[in-house]
């Protein structure tokens, strides 16, 4: 007899301890800084008989799990409450009692913080045929993303004027580039002087160094490019821009005024207006024209003759010449610019020859 009473005593212990089953928490959805469509569920199966007191969800806070939320089946008809430790949530999430044809408890994040990114646990405390009893979840993380934003300010340079051809140029660009953490990347447009893009180049390899900021849930990127600047930078437009999951985001970048490159004259070319060398005496309108920046100042150009080398026998862009018939001469026009404490010079020629007319 005693036996007898020992065995279903055992029974129902055991009865007891495992009519609740398959306790889980689980997340659906994602964590992101902000408005967000985070669910936090807490499910079960209970036995037959099994009485549910409440369904609890508790956080990790400072190193301990608390009691943030209570749920109540439909039998208590009680709503679910926030706990004290949970006043945080107040107004950014919604409560949704288990219904008992699901069984499932649900905390839904309106308004998603950079406190929720911890781990979570979810209890049940229901009446058994043994007592009071409770089981516990294993714990589940939420994981917060955070979208990033335009870069701080137009990537700054340095040397920040001055710049000449042969220069390296160090351009740097920071700002918030989400969590997970994104990068940036570069983009340099080739431009003419009316400002019209000629050229496109992509840099994307360059690295992007971070930290995340405390309070923030997002990481706050720096990328710097070097460049050694020539002559067709001079009006390029420099861009950085924000890849967030390996997507770039077209929208969220800032880029550089048209950055001004020195560089030397060069290109010199002499022209006159016959389409000949050969021509007849008289007037002869000779134009001088180059590339260089700072352009070429008018008084910058100066005329020479080879046979008078080391005489300036004009300035200007333009030389009129008065030939004679016969003569033969060689004119040279010497162009130059001034930056950075530096003078260039370079010079172009053309030969005239004065043949006689014949008249037909």
């Amino acid at each position: 007899m005693e036996g007898n009473m020992l065995i279903e005593k055992y029974h129902l212990l055991y009865t007891g301890v495992e009519c609740l089953t398959n306790l889980q928490i689980s997340t659906v959805g994602h964590a992101v800084l902000g408005l967000s469509d985070l669910e936090l569920r807490c499910s079960y199966n209970p036995e037959t008989g099994d009485d549910i007191y409440s369904i609890d969800i508790s956080a990790e806070l400072n190193g301990q799990y608390r009691t943030i939320v209570a749920f109540y089946p439909e039998n208590r008809r009680k709503d679910g409450t926030l706990r004290m430790d949970g006043n945080y949530l107040n107004g950014r999430v919604t409560m949704n009692n288990p219904k008992q044809s699901s069984n499932v408890a649900v905390l839904i994040f309106n308004q998603t913080e950079c406190i929720d990114e911890t781990m979570y646990k979810c209890k049940v405390t229901y009446d058994s045929n043994i007592g009071t009893q409770f089981r516990e979840s294993n714990a589940t993380a939420i994981y917060v993303e955070a979208r990033p934003t335009f870069p701080d300010s137009v990537p700054s340079y340095i040397p920040s004027a001055g710049i000449e051809e042969g220069m390296s140029v160090v351009f740097t660009c920071t700002g918030n580039v989400g969590k997970p953490m994104g990068t940036f990347r570069w983009i340099v447009y080739r431009r003419n002087a009316n400002g019209i893009s000629i050229q496109e180049s992509l840099y994307d390899n360059v690295t992007t160094t971070g930290f995340e900021t405390p309070g923030t849930c997002t990481f706050n990127g720096t990328s710097q490019l070097t460049l050694q600047v020539e002559s067709l930078d001079n009006n390029a437009v420099v861009r950085c821009q924000v890849v967030y999951q390996d997507v770039p985001h077209g929208n969220l970048y800032k880029q550089t005024n048209m950055i001004n490159v020195y560089y030397s004259v060069r290109n010199v070319t002499v022209t006159k207006s016959h389409l000949h060398y050969t021509f007849g005496p008289g007037q002869t309108t000779l134009t001088c024209t180059s590339d260089g920046n700072p352009a070429v100042r008018n008084e910058d150009y100066k005329w020479y003759k080879m046979s008078q080398q080391y005489t300036v026998i004009g300035t200007g862009s333009q030389l009129i010449t008065n030939a004679t018939v016969g003569e033969s001469d060689v004119y040279i026009c010497v162009a130059q610019n001034s930056y950075n404490g530096k003078t260039f010079s370079s010079n172009s020629s053309i030969q005239i020859k004065i043949g006689k007319i014949l008249n037909s």
